[in-house]
């Protein structure tokens, strides 16, 4: 039989299609492989082990409002109306408070406590002013949160700003381990000074009250937020709540809590929010709920964040002309002429704006009439101050016309202006008969919905759409990120666009990368320009998006399809002067399905390149590795933990973001009857899914050890690694009170302490791609011919637990002694596994199926083929 033989060398293009079977005709057939799972690839050659990940908390449950006991208001207001559960319901306290004033006040009763009560809300608080004229300046006091034990000696626990300008909200979480605060008595002071305007000020407060934390919960997601060059967040958002921590950072490896603050959108709506950041606010957008601001203070304390509304000012009108829109009111105005004669011409002033030159026809006879009346109307319709109809003149006295404004066009205008261009001894003398309203109404409102998203781009705040004007564009003045003044088109003023194609044009994202770019659910496009006068909206591509947000990496901005199944890359072509949309997953098309998430973590040349992370519709991963100056792009399957003893739904991924360079996965499964929504981070020194790690100090005399897993997953089978020892697997379950794994007696003998990981396992599997050889000596090659692999050579990098076929293999460290047996704890070793033969002998698609089992480090860098065919 001839022999050939084959090197693989790369494995650059990842999991490749079974449709690609065929091709080998294509470079990327022999970089890739027909399974890639739970491996990532490495730019400098081979694939290696997927990182595990840490497990950092539970995320927030469903919270319950304490309504046993209800607050007193002592410096008046409704008592009831601070604990209903409606946070548009107020207790409103007197004016004139003075710098001492107790606004409200809990006492939880000599039994109470708050063991079991996790956070303390102030919601929508604000100052009032309740004296003659308005106040236009803002100002703000500082509120105190105290407790005591006894009603005498009390301790401020946190202090929060109140402004007369923003209705502010506070969650304050009073049960974590290490850091509860159980008291019978808590109230809210407030030191306002006795001098103008203070003295005529009232303390508003929508509620004020304790959160108990249940077990119920629907949705989770997670987002990301870089406040400065080592100081980055993570913040985890359930129902109701968002929840900060810090990342690791100089000083600091873990991941801190800091703090949570109070949040609107209810679980249906998590995963539809989108956010924008610059410096120390964070904008959050949803097309039913109304644009939140949450402003930072960088100081890491439980009052440093502080929510409010979106303080949008000048929103842009817009005359929808439906049942819901405002009756419109006609405005009426008459003008009288005072000493014109036929021929002469004029202007009329209309809030500033001038109109073009009219020309006055005369008002002997009824055609002089008409013409001017006729003249006069179609100068103002043409005006941009009116729509596009509803003015209307007719003469109703001698030289007097009456100016008529309906409908589209209607609202309550200033008194019109005018001036002669002919004879100054002319007049135009105007009187306001009838003030008008307008049918037009902010263009986002609780009736019409609010913005979908919003990025900053250019010294402005870009808004994507609204619920009911899916296809335009906002951009606020520029350098006041919150004012959409649209007047007379003067470079600084706010932008309203509407995008107009043959395609769907229902804007599902914009991009501020290399152009602001907008991705529609028919087209892409690229904003030009950045003034009123400037703007244009380019069409680029007819592709379409899928809805979800899109990524930029590496020059290059990555959006899914339409189709929900392909993977795009939206790159500016200098042979086009355009830009293009190719479709980088085509050859691995079977890897992604409907994704709900993507996150990129950046890398660089001389690390492990750049990872694109998807996560599908039914909660499995996908890892893009793309460095498109090495010509790398391939794709490998992340597949959760699935334990083969419980039915119920288990380790799926809902959500993923990165900050800084941590990637953090939302993962929920089913335990012990109860959902559980985990926050995971990636860690290359993690071998595990949801992994713990901690360090047991053995007892003397030896005896075995319980070590705390947590109800997350009781009931779940558990690998436990132990220094370099793969331990037999465990099930989670409550031991005397406590949740967890037992480490027994005979584990722990000889050791004084022993380093453990303990979580979910998974297995890594790599089958490269059908061999197609040469075989010399008949020609031609292989690919569907009968062969046998007689022999394998695979190098591999500070690897262990590898099995071809099933079958352990040991590695060859050369210069060391021979591998240590199996089953004794394992040692990573660099080398060459070698003079294996795998694939099952004779078959037209003959391939080895490498595996890791267990816990255990895993690169592979080439493997090399003899092989025998027919």
């Amino acid at each position: 039989m001839p022999k050939s033989q084959f090197q693989q060398t790369s494995f650059a293009s990842g999991e490749l299609s079974p449709l690609l079977k065929g091709r080998t005709d294509l470079d990327q057939y022999y970089k890739g492989a027909q399974t890639a799972e739970n491996v990532v690839i490495v730019p400098q050659g081979g694939v290696k082990r997927r990182p595990g990940t840490q497990f950092i908390e539970g995320v927030v449950r469903a919270l319950t409002r304490q309504t046993a006991i209800n607050p007193t208001m002592p410096s008046g207001g409704t008592d009831a109306n601070i604990n209903d559960g409606d946070d548009e319901t107020y207790g409103q306290t007197g004016a004139d408070l003075g710098m001492q004033a107790v606004v409200a006040k809990y006492n939880l009763g000599a039994t109470s406590s708050v063991w079991n009560q996790t956070f303390l809300d102030i919601r929508n608080i604000s100052m009032i002013w309740v004296g003659t004229g308005v106040e236009e300046r803002e100002w703000s006091v500082q509120g105190r949160l105290e407790y005591s034990d006894d009603d005498v000696t009390w301790t401020q626990y946190t202090t929060i700003s109140v402004s007369n300008k923003t209705a502010r909200s506070f969650r304050f979480r009073l049960y974590e381990p290490g850091n509860v605060q159980a008291h019978r008595y808590w109230r809210l002071k407030i030191s306002m000074p006795l001098t103008p305007p203070f003295d005529e000020m009232a303390i508003r407060i929508g509620e004020f009250g304790f959160k108990q934390e249940g077990l119920g919960i629907d949705e989770a997601a997670v987002f990301d937020w870089v406040y400065g060059a080592d100081q980055s967040y993570i913040a985890v958002m359930t129902a109701g709540n968002l929840r900060f921590y810090r990342t690791p950072h100089a000083g600091s490896s873990d991941t801190v809590y800091v703090a949570d603050v109070v949040v609107p959108y209810l679980s249906d709506a998590v995963h539809d929010v989108r956010d924008a950041q610059t410096e120390g606010v964070m904008l959050m957008f949803h097309e039913d709920y109304p644009s939140i601001r949450i402003v930072f203070d960088g100081l890491d304390l439980n009052n440093s964040f502080i929510v409010d509304n979106i303080p949008f000012v000048n929103v842009p009108q817009y005359d929808y002309n439906d049942d819901d829109s405002p009756i419109a009111r006609d405005e009426i105005q008459t003008v009288t002429f005072g000493g014109f004669k036929e021929g002469e011409q004029y202007q009329i002033d209309v809030e500033g704006v001038l109109s073009k030159t009219i020309t006055y026809a005369g008002d002997a006879n009824a055609h002089e009439q008409s013409s001017t009346a006729f003249n006069l109307q179609r100068n103002l319709q043409d005006m941009p101050v009116f729509g596009f109809s509803g003015v209307t003149v007719t003469r109703t006295a001698n030289h007097t016309y009456t100016i008529r404004i309906s409908n589209g066009s209607a609202k309550d205008f200033e008194l019109f202006s005018g001036f002669s261009l002919t004879n100054t001894n002319d007049t135009l003398a105007f009187v306001k008969d009838q003030d008008g309203s307008p049918r037009q109404e902010d263009v986002w409102s609780e009736t019409r919905g609010y913005p979908k998203m919003g990025v900053f781009s250019d010294g402005r705040l870009w808004l994507g759409g609204t619920k009911s004007k899916r296809q335009s564009l906002f951009a606020s003045r520029a350098g006041n990120f919150f004012d959409f003044l649209v007047n007379s088109g003067e470079d600084d003023e706010a932008i309203f666009i509407t995008i107009d194609s043959r395609g769907l044009t229902n804007i599902v994202d914009i991009n501020p990368d290399r152009g602001l770019q907008v991705f529609c659910s028919g087209s892409e496009f690229l904003v030009k320009g950045n003034t009123p006068s400037t703007v244009s909206v380019v069409q680029q591509t007819r592709h379409g998006s899928f809805d979800l947000e899109v990524q930029s990496i590496d020059g290059a901005t990555l959006f899914v399809d339409k189709n929900g199944n392909t993977l795009r890359q939206y790159l500016f072509s200098f042979n086009e002067d355009a830009y293009t949309s190719n479709d980088i997953s085509v050859l691995s098309s079977q890897l992604i399905n409907q994704p709900v998430d993507m996150a990129i973590l950046p890398g660089t040349t001389t690390d492990d390149a750049n990872w694109v992370f998807l996560v599908n519709q039914d909660g499995t991963g996908v890892v893009l590795n793309t460095m498109r100056s090495q010509d790398i792009n391939g794709f490998t399957r992340w597949t959760p933990f699935k334990s083969p003893t419980i039915a119920t739904e288990q380790n799926v991924i809902k959500s993923c973001a990165t900050v800084a360079d941590e990637l953090y996965m939302i993962v929920y499964r089913e335990a012990g009857n109860s959902d559980y929504y985990d926050i995971e981070r990636w860690s290359f020194d993690h071998l595990l899914e949801s992994g713990i790690k901690t360090t047991v100090t053995v007892p003397s005399p030896v005896a075995d050890v319980v070590v705390e897993v947590g109800n997350r997953l009781l009931g779940y089978s558990v690998s436990v690694l132990a220094d370099g020892d793969v331990l037999p697997n465990r099930v989670v379950s409550n031991i005397s009170g406590t949740v967890g794994v037992t480490i027994t007696a005979a584990e722990l003998n000889g050791f004084t302490t022993r380093d453990l990981e303990i979580g979910l396992g998974f297995s890594v599997k790599v089958k490269t791609m059908p061999l197609n050889t040469n075989p010399g000596t008949r020609g031609g090659q292989n690919t569907m011919k009968r062969k046998k692999i007689t022999n394998i050579n695979l190098r591999v990098y500070e690897s262990a637990g590898i099995y071809i076929d099933g079958n352990a293999v040991p590695i060859r460290q050369f210069g060391d002694a021979q591998d240590t047996p199996l089953n004794t704890p394992f040692v990573p070793r660099t080398g060459i596994i070698e003079d294996e033969n795998g694939g099952n002998g004779w078959s037209t698609e003959v391939v080895p199926e490498i595996t890791v089992p267990d816990g255990t480090p895993f690169h592979l860098q080439s493997i090399q083929y003899e092989v025998e065919s027919s």
